[in-house]
Order: C-alpha cells, then structure tokens, then sequence
C-alpha cells in the first residue's frame, strides 16, 4: 500500500476570478482570505456583516501532486477526503472523479483513470451553501421552517452543514467553505481495513471481557487471508487470529478476543481511565502484505437505565454498574473556521471541563462531529460523551437524496467513533422534536412535516445506527420523553431542557419549583472578560448597549435582560469591568441555583448538562469559557457545584420551607417573597460511606462574630443526599440584622468539597463592609487574607493560560485562603509566579460600588 498526503499549500479563488491566492489545508476559505490580507477580521466589529459575500459566492481550490508510476499499478487508486464542507465536485486533470453534499461524510473517490505518472492537477469547487440551500428549498413541495437569528442566511435545512455556520443566538453567521480534513492519494491491492468497531461482554464475572471487533474491509480482489487482533497492553494472551475469506469489494468481518484480566475504565471521579491499544491486521501470508489498524479501547459497560418507577420514568446512566448523575456542559464547535481548530484548543476545553470535576459533554446538534483529538481527549480525561447527531432547531426534508445522504453520514460517523470508551449515547438531534411539535405545529403543512421527520429520524437514522452499533442506546432527540410520545417536554421523563429562567425572564428561584429527570440543557448569559473584548471592539464601546456590543450579542433582548436582573440583584456598577464582572457572578448564582437543587434531588434527578461550556467567537452568550480559553466565574463555580461531595443551601421563602420551595397554596405564582430560611443539605457522588461532619455558622459580615453555631457528624450511605439543618431567620437574635451576616457550612472530611455560603437578603440589600485584603504570592499559590467579610473575590491574571485551584469565593472576617494557579501551557513555577505578581488583580463585591 502506498499513501501520499495531500495536507499542505493549495491555492484558491473565487470562481470566475483570474487571481489564484495562496491558502492552507486542511482549512477554509474565510482563514485563508483572512491570512491573505483580502478581508479583515471577520470577528472585529461589525466585520462579519461585510463578508457575508464570501458564504454567498462559489469558490475553488487547486494544487498539483507528483505521481509516480508504482502508484498507479496498484489496483485501487483513491482520492481520500476526510471532510469536504460542503458542497463540492472534485476534479483530477479536467475530469469530474466525484461529488459531495455533506459536510459530515468521507469520501474515497476512484481516481485510477484519471491519474497520470508525473505532475497532475486535484481541484475542488465548492458551491456556495447559501444558494444550494435556498435553491433545494425553492424545489422541494412545501416550505420547511427552522428557527430564524438577528445575523442568518436561508435555506440551512437543505445543507447537510454545520447549522451555525448560518448564524445563531450565540455564534456569527459565516457559513465556510473549503477541505476542512484530511486529503490523502491511497494505493493498494491487498486488503486494507477502512473501520473497526467494538462491542463488550463483561459476563459479570470480575475483570474479564470478551471483545467483539467487527472490521470494515475493503479487498480489491477475493482471497484467502488471515485476520489478527489483539491487546498487547492487556492480559498477555488476548489475542485471536483466524483465516478469512474474503470477496472483492467492500465487507464487515468479526473476531472475538477473549481478556481475562483488565482494568475498568471509569469517568472522572470515579476511577482511573485505562487504555489499551487494540491491533488488528489483515494479511496475505503468501505474500507477506498486510494492512494494519490500531485503536485505543477502555473496557467499561456504559448503560442508559430507563425504567417506570414511582415518579415516572428513570433517565439516568450506569457505568460498569454503578448509577452515574451526570455532571457537564454541552460543547459548540472551537471555532467557526477550520484553520483555527487546533489539539490545543481541544485540550484546554476537555482538561477545563474534567477540572471543573464534569463528567459528561455533550456535543450539541448544531455543528459538526468533533475531530479525534476530542474524542481521544475525552478518553483520557474520563469525560461521558454524549454524541448528537448533527441536526438542531429546524425541520428538514425526507427526500430520497436527502435521506440517502444522511444514512451514509450515520454509518460513516458511527463507525469513525464507536471504539472510544467516553462515547455513551447517540442522540437524533437537538430540539427539532420541540420544533415539529410546538414551534412550527400550527403549519398548514404539519402532516407533511411529521411524515419527513419519522422518515428521518425513526426510519432513517434510528435503525442505521443501531445496526452500526447496537452496544449504545440511539435517543430519538433532546429534549425528549422517549420513544414513541408526541411531547418532548414531560418532566417525569426523558431529558428535558429548561428556558423559563432566561428565556422567559423568570427568576433564578422557578428553578427550585421545578422536578426533572435529566436536564440536558439551561443556562443564563453573561459578558465575556474586557480582555477578550478588546480583540474585537474598540474600548469606546465598552458600554452594554452600544451598537457594537449589542453586535456581539446575538439573543435578541440579551443585554436587557441581564441588566434588568442585575438591577434587580446587585447595586448597579458605574465601572464597565465592574459590570462584566458582576454579570460573570450573576451567571454562576443562576446556575448554582439550579445545579444544587438538582443534586439535591438525586435520584429522581440525575443528570445536569449546562448550556454551555465554550463559545465560538468573542461573545455575550451563556459560556462559562471565554472563546480564547479564559475562565468566567460559573467554570470556577461549576468545580464547587460539581464537587464530588456537594454541601449547599436550600432557601425556604413565605409560604413554603424545606426541599419543596415552591409556592404550596399557589404553584403558578412568581412572586416568591423573602428569604426565610436557609436549610443545609449535604449531597454524595462517592460511591462509599461518607465521614466526617459538616460545621454550620452564621457570621457577622463585618466583625466575623459567631451568631449561630452547630456542628453535623456525618454517616452518609454511598451517592445519598440529605437534609442536615435549618437555620430559620426568626430565631436569629433580636439585634442581628439579616442585612449584616452569612450563613457558611464546611464539610470536613477526605473527599473534595468546598465551603457553602447563604444570605437572607437580596446581594444589594446587604451592609457589606470596605474590607481590606492582603496577597502574597509564591511560586503557583496566592494566598488571600481579608479582615472583613468579601464575597465573590476574583483573581484576575488576565490571559495567563491557566486556571487556579478556586475563585470567585468568599471570604469571612479574619479568613485567610490559598489557591494555586495551574498554568495549562506547562510554564515553569518561576515564570509563572513572575506572571502573576505583574498580571494580578483582585476583585470583590463591595469593590464594585
């Protein structure tokens, strides 16, 4: 077998155009105009709007490729392309070889004929998605509705492309073109193996598997041969060869390799993630030709439980046995241009999410199916994947070409995929359920559009993906109640994804009245760092509702609604970085809010997926991530409210106290009143007993005195939530001020935890004093002193790669905290204690008024 890459410099233009530039592959066409000096930044101001030509025209690209005789002797010639986004024709020497419409499929295209020894030519044109799309939509019988965005083009049902590169309520609309993947020539006459999958049968009985490998072949001729796997890096003796007979053409073979011994692989938190290398070979004896494979496998069960019980139907999944509450995010796309999609920017996320003590991601409808490097990431970091397939917030239709299509992306992904151990779910889309059933209901073609989406999704996706992979639960869409039901949203079942909060304008306390299952997606906005707006506004700009600002924000009616809460919860700041500051803070309060009461739950509730982790642009949006890799205040808060030992407080207001919290003689009311107690619950994901106790107080805010005491010894059974304590306001003294004290409890104890902090007025209501505090820095540790109360203290090293081991937390009067920086691009302790006593700033409340 031969192979030649064809990664590198091409060259590319407009269609029509007579000047050929230089650009990059893999890549796009907007990096390459970018690079090229041909336009400017497409993020930077109001750029993107001057660009959108470029999604609107076709462009192509060239380069020439030296091919020597030997190549072409072989009895398979192809031209491998891993992604071509998106509509293309491919062209070697003049003559068309082959076609593409979807972005989300490889293609190997027969280049024999076409090929020459010496120089040839390999071009790609590439149609523009826009008019495609709105041309197919013009064709097809009936209209075909998705959700609309303030910066969008048209006719994004009819493109198998990433959904938001045609505009979102969090991303821009730049909807690329180009070869996104690799290219390689491939020559060869003996077998070569296009895929391997895995199935595991654990049998119950201690560390031994039997694994299923099932290998995709291709042979360009019948034969006789022998087919290999193994596991060197596990029990010594697993390993299986077997003579096979093959045909000529492309054909799935099975081999059972029995392993006595291994290690579990486990998610983070739970346990270690050992991996092993999986060898498989097939060979022609007489010959001495052979073609090998390796993969990496873990060896875990990885079940989704959905069973009736008392409050409905359970939603919950289960590693090697063990019930796992799903702790996580969901994932967008790194960027919207492929030449900026790098391994490290897939390592700062998937390390950032595993250090934020997540367990799960889910890889969010609207995009595109991640590189390797994710997958393999999440293979190391313990990180569940749960794997959308790539349909989001619209309808499509059910042609026989389109379904054609979107069969061979199933088979084409499910097999590229289903080896990694952190892949637990397949998943038909996001919210296109919602859309048939209450968006777009009332359309004068429903029957038509429910008809397309059965066709689609039941009869279409479902059985191609169980046929591929049969070891993995396929669920029909998030949110969803399950196979065969017409409403996605029954909270006693499925996943469900709540909006009431941000979307309605509800407050953050309407989380508490709520009793989901799994919630796969909730939120709440807030502004990126000034450090990450300055690559895209000007500072004259820096103002929430300037038209610059109000650019990159993309929800319509955003930047209102975080200052009406803000106004609402905090003193109004009249310093800008004060103001993203407190919009940071008031995205970790909502996303507390909702996160602990859910914990709390277990285990009716047993899953929550925050929307979202990362963003693919400078933005306002509801990342915890900043699109350059910075930490917000919820991805240091989402360490606390992931904890694997979770100490919180239950607020109870007027008329209703304890875990139910919502509004008992009127369950539609929103006004939810004051603060009239603050109830201590101690929640586990430790699979042990858990020790220890739990210390509650409450404190003076200015002289730290103890006006309330007690100490809680634990004996918790394994992965238990419980009430510990109230602390109700009306037995406080007489002469305390709800205004003047916190409520703090600490679990003392071996497992990872971090202190709770509750108070009984509204932020804005409290008399926080002017606190003074000290910082010493040596080596990766700061260590923060204040002797007064300061709450939401931030530590702000600007964009030093890197997260510390805690922020944004609270200090009591005369408590002294040390956190330790670890610095993700692996520089020396010296430098970085250098970096951080120029960059440090520190940050707090009070500070802000």
């Amino acid at each position: 077998m031969r192979s030649k890459s064809l990664n590198g410099a091409w060259a590319f233009r407009r269609v029509g155009d007579d000047r050929w530039l230089d650009g990059a592959v893999p890549g796009g066409v907007y990096t390459d105009l970018r690079e090229a000096g041909e336009i400017p930044d497409p993020f930077y101001g109001d750029n993107e709007l001057d660009v959108q030509w470029v999604g609107e025209s076709d462009w192509e690209y060239r380069r020439t490729v030296d091919v020597g005789a030997a190549l072409l002797d072989h009895e398979r010639v192809l031209l491998r392309f891993d992604g071509l986004d998106t509509v293309a024709t491919v062209f070697v020497n003049g003559e068309e070889v082959g076609r593409s419409a979807n972005m989300h499929v490889g293609h190997r295209f027969d280049v024999a004929d076409a090929l020459v020894p010496g120089e040839n030519e390999v071009v790609v044109r590439f149609r523009s998605p826009v008019e495609y799309g709105v041309e197919r939509a013009a064709e097809y019988p009936y209209e075909v509705p998705c959700t609309r965005y303030p910066v969008d083009q048209p006719g994004r049902p009819f493109v198998r492309k990433a959904q938001c590169h045609f505009g979102w309520d969090w991303g821009p609309c730049l909807p690329t073109m180009g070869i996104y993947r690799d290219v390689s020539l491939e020559a060869y006459s003996s077998p070569r193996i296009q895929y391997v999958k895995t199935e595991q049968d654990h049998g119950g009985d201690g560390d031994s598997v039997d694994l299923t490998v099932r290998v995709g072949i291709d042979a360009p001729r019948a034969g006789e041969y022998e087919l290999a796997a193994t596991l060197p890096g596990a029990d010594a003796a697993a390993g299986v060869t077997a003579p096979v007979s093959l045909a000529a053409g492309e054909q799935e073979l099975e081999l059972t390799v029995p392993v006595a011994d291994c290690d579990l692989w486990w998610p983070n938190g739970l346990g270690d993630q050992p991996l092993y290398d999986l060898e498989v070979e097939i060979a022609d004896e007489d010959s001495g030709v052979s073609h090998a494979h390796t993969d990496r496998v873990g060896f875990r069960e990885v079940e989704l439980v959905v069973e009736p019980d008392a409050a409905g139907n359970s939603f919950y999944f289960e590693v090697n046995g063990q019930p796992v509450y799903a702790k996580g995010a969901n994932t967008v796309p790194v960027s919207p241009f492929y030449g900026d999609v790098t391994e490290e920017r897939y390592e700062h996320l998937v390390r950032s999410a595993a250090d934020a003590n997540m367990n799960m991601l889910r890889v969010w409808g609207g995009g595109y199916y991640e590189d390797e490097a994710f997958y393999d990431l999440c293979d190391e970091y313990g990180l569940l994947v749960w794997q959308d397939f790539m349909f989001s917030c619209s309808l499509h239709p059910a042609d026989e070409e389109f379904l054609a299509s979107v069969e061979a992306e199933v088979r084409h992904q499910v097999r590229r995929l289903a080896t990694h151990p952190s892949l637990a779910l397949w998943c038909g889309n996001n919210e296109n359920e919602v859309a048939l059933h209450e968006w777009f209901a009332d359309h004068e073609h429903h029957d038509d559009h429910v008809a397309d989406y059965r066709a689609l999704y039941e009869e279409t996706i479902a059985p191609a993906c169980r046929e591929e992979d049969p070891s993995r639960t396929y669920w029909p869409g998030s949110p969803s109640s399950g196979p065969g039901t017409d409403d996605p949203d029954v909270f006693g079942a499925g996943d469900v994804h709540y909006w009431d909060v941000w979307h309605a304008g509800e407050p953050f306390e309407e989380y508490l009245a709520t009793e989901p299952r799994f919630v796969s997606e909730f939120g709440y906005q807030s502004f990126p760092s000034t450090d990450s707006l300055r690559t895209v506004i000007e500072e004259a700009d820096f103002n929430p509702t300037s038209p610059m600002m109000e650019h990159h924000q993309r929800n319509p009616g955003g930047n209102t609604t975080i200052l009406t809460r803000m106004a609402e919860t905090f003193r109004m700041p009249f310093d800008f970085e004060d103001f993203v500051y407190l919009s940071q803070v008031q995205q970790g309060l909502a996303m507390q809010t909702a996160i602990e009461h859910w914990r709390r739950r277990k285990p009716e509730t047993m899953g929550t997926l925050y929307w979202q982790l990362n963003v693919l642009w400078p933005v306002a949006s509801w990342a915890s991530i900043e699109y350059d890799g910075k930490w917000k205040a919820q991805q240091y808060m989402a360490r606390r409210q992931y904890a694997p030992v979770l100490v919180s407080f239950d607020p109870g207001f007027e008329g209703a106290s304890g875990a139910e919290n919502a509004q008992a003689e009127d369950p539609d009311a929103t006004a939810w009143g004051d603060v009239q107690s603050q109830t201590l619950w101690i929640t586990s994901d430790v699979p042990e007993r858990l020790d220890g106790r739990v210390d509650l107080a409450v404190v003076h805010l200015t002289d730290g005195r103890l006006v309330h005491e007690e100490t809680v010894e634990l004996d918790l059974d394994p992965n238990a939530s419980e009430e510990l304590a109230t602390v109700d306001r009306a037995d406080l003294p007489d002469d305390v001020d709800v205004s003047e004290v916190m409520v703090r409890a600490e679990y003392l104890g071996d497992e990872e935890s971090y202190p709770a902090t509750a108070v009984f007025a509204e932020y804005k209501a409290l008399d926080l004093p002017e606190p003074e505090l000290s910082v010493d820095v040596d080596g990766a540790d700061v260590t923060v002193a204040s002797d007064r109360a300061a709450l939401f203290v931030e530590l702000d090293v600007g964009t030093l790669s890197g997260a510390f081991s805690d922020d944004f937390f609270h200090l009591a009067p005369g408590e002294e905290r040390t956190v330790t920086f670890d610095a993700y691009d692996g520089k020396r302790e010296a430098v970085v204690e250098a970096e951080i006593e120029d960059r440090l700033e520190i940050r707090h409340l009070r500070a802000t008024y």
